[in-house]
């Protein structure tokens, strides 16, 4: 982490993100620290921003990414929703309550398939009112697109949704439909950073906020908390604005095109 990056608050969120390690390797998933490390920086860099909202989760297993959402949420007037088919309510009280002794009504466990979310309260109660979105439910093209209807419907201005298994060889499907969904609706969602099997999604509105944040304190969040990798900018904004990330490559920890790779354009 560069001296002009480090502030209070971020050894604060450094120290944080550290202790939560702990918990992070006792609850099973997929869920690897280099995304957690994503995840925690850009939640700090909500917080940062002052961005407020409620999380939702589709698919979510044991809980090892729930808890991470946890300890970022504010009880007071925000709310965890989390969403699975197959809900182990269990064990996801369980990890919660590593966070949170009382989790009261700041959380919501649905056991429901989340095309049923169209029928929901929740899609009305919740337009526009979510600041962070992770989806990893059924992984067919078309629940992909189903869930990513109910993002856009959901996602605040200053919102992230953040998509599972982004160019996973298993899922070629997954990412094709997320790019066709961006494609389709360019005034709703742009990818502004794939990585470490997740794609990120913001409004298009907010998009340079997240792009302008990626190239100046992404890496430097992601090395404080232990994580060495490469942010690459590979052509021009014109072609594709979208940053990739992933372990570090040939000792560069930013890389541009391949003809100026000291630049990287946003």
């Amino acid at each position: 982490m560069t001296m002009e990056m480090i502030t209070p608050q971020k050894v604060h969120d450094v120290a944080r993100f550290a202790e939560h390690l702990d918990l992070h390797h006792r609850i099973d998933g997929w869920f690897s620290v280099e995304s957690a490390a994503a995840w925690d920086a850009m939640l700090c860099k909500q917080n940062a921003l002052r961005a407020q909202g409620h999380m939702l989760e589709i698919g979510v297993w044991k809980g090892k990414s729930a808890t991470l959402m946890a300890i970022h949420s504010d009880p007071t007037q925000e709310v965890v929703v989390l969403v699975d088919k197959y809900l182990d309510q269990p064990a996801i009280e369980s990890a919660l309550h590593n966070v949170y002794a009382n989790l009261g009504d700041s959380f919501q466990l649905l056991k429901m398939d989340s095309r049923r979310l169209v029928l929901d309260p929740i899609l009305v109660d919740g337009f526009e009112a979510f600041r962070w979105i992770h989806i990893d439910g059924e992984h067919s093209g078309r629940a992909v697109i189903n869930d990513l209807s109910v993002a856009n419907t959901l996602l605040s201005d200053q919102g992230v949704v953040c998509i599972d298994d982004y160019f996973n060889w298993l899922y070629p499907q997954v990412t094709e439909a997320v790019n066709r969904y961006v494609r389709e609706h360019p005034d709703q969602f742009a990818l502004f950073l794939c990585g470490y099997n997740k794609a990120y999604l913001a409004r298009p509105h907010h998009a340079h906020t997240w792009l302008q944040y990626c190239k100046e304190e992404l890496m430097g969040d992601l090395e404080g908390r232990g994580v060495e990798a490469t942010l690459a900018k590979s052509t021009l904004p014109t072609e594709m604005n979208t940053f990739g990330m992933g372990p570090r490559f040939e000792g560069q920890r930013m890389r541009g095109p391949d003809w100026a790779q000291q630049t990287i354009r946003i």
